[in-house]
């Protein structure tokens, strides 16, 4: 009988914590549901998806727009939509969550060599104004710098963002709002050698035909007898490897799996001028074309010409390329719900007053040096042996491209060529 009352009892006791249990999983799952934004993406497929679909949304948006050369980074672009969504709330997070859903962001950090940095400038007089959740946030999943000034004069904002782009974009202000709350910036660089460098004393002037006629162009050459091509009916292009490198800036020779590597991806349409080409590209087409890259066999080898460019870009459309992404409220300063970034002190009412995209990129013969800076100014209302086959790929009218990491596929910068280096009788850049 005693026996019996004991097993009554252990049963007992388990159908109590069968229930506490359940109602606790009840409770984390209706809290996930709640606030949705805090589950992590741990799908790579998932994260790749979304990524590439942001990507070809704000270049057509940006294609459709810009002539001439143009570069931007949609890598920057969604890393400071990102910071500004954390401090968002009911619409204006929903409008910014739909272009830019939650997802894992690979970040690069290789000394002197790649860099990806974050900031958060707040002005002195209205720290306690600012939500400390929120510049905590920002601080800890972003790695933010947090920055106090008077900011009665950009120098602070323009300093950081010259040191953080390794010198390529010295400012991108010239003054600064007398409602100037806080600002968020993204700055993206890299410095990298090809790696296979291009030979100095085979550029020599090409024409190269532009939408306003044929110019001579900077036209590096090179030889391969492995690398990876694209050529068909529709495109031609090349796959170029830089090198590998570890987080101390040494270059990778071993290829371990914790280093980095880029790559740097040209297509030129053939039938197509490159403007409509891009407006008719699609996430699905793009990945066909790159699944369809062939490798040099024994009997092959490329002979490459491409240009020499270098140039500056700024977005000057970039608040309205945002808004035609469907991103809205957070510009409206009667609309835009900028809540969590504010402490409950405060009363003011906030909204983005400024959106900058400001890019620079310098391709030679020894490698690729490129720099984005994303901003946001956030106000208070008032990319067998036998005879050989040769292979030619000339790069000699307008062309897309990409620099992208290899493993992760993110994209760092994306641009078109239309206009590359003039030829000045120089064999060699510096």
């Amino acid at each position: 009988m005693e026996n019996n009352k004991n097993l009554i009892m252990i049963i007992g006791i388990i159908v109590i914590f069968m229930i506490v249990g359940g109602i606790f999983m009840l409770n984390n799952k209706n809290e996930d549901k709640n606030d949705n934004r805090t589950i992590p993406v741990d799908n790579p497929d998932i994260n790749v998806n979304l990524n590439n679909q942001f990507n070809m949304d704000i270049i057509k948006i940006v294609n459709s727009k810009e002539t001439g050369n143009y570069l931007i980074s949609p890598y920057s672009i969604e890393i400071a939509l990102n910071m500004l969504k954390e401090g968002s709330d009911g619409e204006t997070y929903n409008q910014i969550n739909k272009v830019v859903p939650a997802r894992d962001i690979t970040y690069f950090d290789v000394k002197n060599r790649m860099s990806v940095a974050n900031a958060i400038f707040v002005k002195e007089n209205e720290k306690e104004n600012i939500s400390e959740n929120y510049i905590q946030k920002l601080q800890t999943s972003y790695k933010a710098d947090l920055i106090y000034d008077k900011f009665t004069t950009p120098d602070k904002i323009n300093n950081w963002v010259n040191k953080k782009t390794y010198g390529m974009i010295p400012k991108i202000l010239d003054d600064i709002s007398r409602d100037f709350m806080l600002g968020l910036s993204n700055a993206v660089a890299i410095d990298v050698e090809w790696a296979n460098q291009f030979e100095c004393g085979k550029t020599r002037s090409k024409e190269f035909t532009t939408p306003n006629g044929v110019k001579n162009v900077e036209m590096m050459r090179n030889n391969y007898t492995k690398r990876t091509y694209i050529l068909n009916d529709n495109e031609q292009g090349i796959i170029l490897p830089y090198k590998s490198y570890t987080s101390t800036g040494e270059a990778d020779y071993d290829n371990r799996d914790d280093s980095i590597k880029l790559e740097f991806v040209a297509i030129m349409p053939i039938k197509e001028d490159v403007r409509t080409y891009i407006n008719n590209l699609t996430n699905e087409k793009l990945n066909n074309i790159l699944d369809s890259a062939k490798e040099l066999n024994s009997n092959q080898e490329l002979n490459l010409e491409l240009p020499r460019f270098e140039y500056d870009f700024n977005d000057n459309h970039f608040m309205n390329d945002l808004n035609d992404l469907g991103i809205k409220d957070v510009f409206n300063p009667d609309l835009a719900d900028l809540s969590k970034m504010k402490s409950e002190k405060s009363t003011d009412q906030l909204y983005v007053s400024t959106a900058i995209h400001m890019t620079h990129i310098s391709l030679n013969e020894k490698g690729t040096k490129a720099a984005a800076v994303t901003y946001f100014g956030v106000d208070r209302a008032s990319a067998f042996i036998g005879e050989k086959e040769y292979i030619n790929i000339t790069f000699n009218k307008p062309f897309m491209y990409m620099i992208r990491d290899t493993k992760s596929h993110e994209m760092l910068f994306f641009g078109v060529v239309e206009s590359p280096n003039e030829w000045k009788g120089s064999t060699c850049s510096e």
